[in-house]
């Protein structure tokens, strides 16, 4: 053979001699026929079990096992800040346990507020009625007043049909968080009830309402340019009586429902946003 030739087979089998090649084709030995066959198979398995073993869904279930223990917990603070972490798990033991909370099976009323609030943030829709039934019978007018936004995030059309429900309770609280409710859902006709108890509620229905016009006022009118510029007020707080006044005087100017339904295809973007920036600068 000549050394060309040698040289040819050499590049592509790495084995060849000139004596083995002048036997015909090399036998291939049986280890690593079974080597090979290994290999297939760890890689058909691995292929097979990534989407229970991906490093995210390993992750997220050893998370959800710490946020299950602590809604197990003794400690209601425990239980309120497990409420708030189950909202983007998808664990049913999870789901189960905020559900069954948010429907009485919780009795210290602010944890109960937060499981009704971890239902609302899911946004779906198979929650709605489980959240009607929290406004119609929950004990707290607090929880009932939560209700109302997590209503809105779960089905805003069902919640503005269920705010016309006569039989309703009609508490200050209820009112409230009816006005809230609205609001989130992207009606506009309740916005001069949360002016007003923003302004005249007591301390805690008071940074109640503000926030919800921090969160869905602010937006609209901002859109138009019509927000107070400079305006030196946060979500949380109690607002001065004058800045309140110097809204309902702009939401007046306005036709305040087609500001909000020109706004309402972003509102969720925005609070999804929100959300993140929050759930981001207060990780432990």
């Amino acid at each position: 053979m000549s050394t060309a030739n040698e040289s040819v087979i050499k590049r592509f089998d790495g084995d060849a001699t000139p004596a083995n090649t002048a036997r015909g084709p090399r036998r291939v030995p049986l280890r690593r026929i079974a080597a090979g066959a290994l290999i297939v198979v760890a890689s058909a398995t691995a292929v097979a079990w990534r989407p229970l073993l991906s490093p995210r869904t390993s992750v997220l279930w050893g998370r959800d096992v710490r946020i299950l223990a602590r809604l197990r917990s003794d400690s209601p603070a425990e239980r309120k800040r497990a409420a708030w972490k189950a909202i983007d798990s998808d664990d049913p033991r999870l789901l189960d346990i905020v559900r069954a909370g948010a429907l009485g099976g919780e009795t210290d009323d602010d944890v109960r507020e937060a499981f009704v609030y971890a239902l609302g943030k899911r946004r779906n829709a198979g929650f709605f009625e489980d959240i009607a039934s929290v406004i119609r019978n929950d004990p707290s007018g607090y929880v009932r007043a939560a209700a109302w936004l997590a209503a809105a995030r779960s089905d805003p059309r069902r919640t503005q049909a269920l705010a016309a429900d006569p039989a309703l309770p009609d508490s200050d609280w209820d009112r409230l968080g009816r006005a809230q409710g609205l609001l989130a859902a992207g009606d506009a006709s309740r916005v001069g009830e949360l002016l007003d108890w923003a302004q005249r509620g007591d301390a805690s229905q008071r940074v109640v309402a503000a926030r919800a016009l921090y969160k869905w006022l602010r937006p609209a009118l901002d859109s138009v340019g019509r927000w107070p510029l400079g305006a030196d007020v946060r979500e949380g707080e109690v607002w001065p009586a004058e800045f309140i006044d110097e809204l309902r005087r702009r939401c007046a100017q306005l036709d305040l429902q087609a500001v909000i339904d020109d706004m309402r295809p972003h509102l969720a973007e925005i609070e999804h946003f929100r959300s993140q920036l929050r759930r981001v600068t207060s990780a432990r």
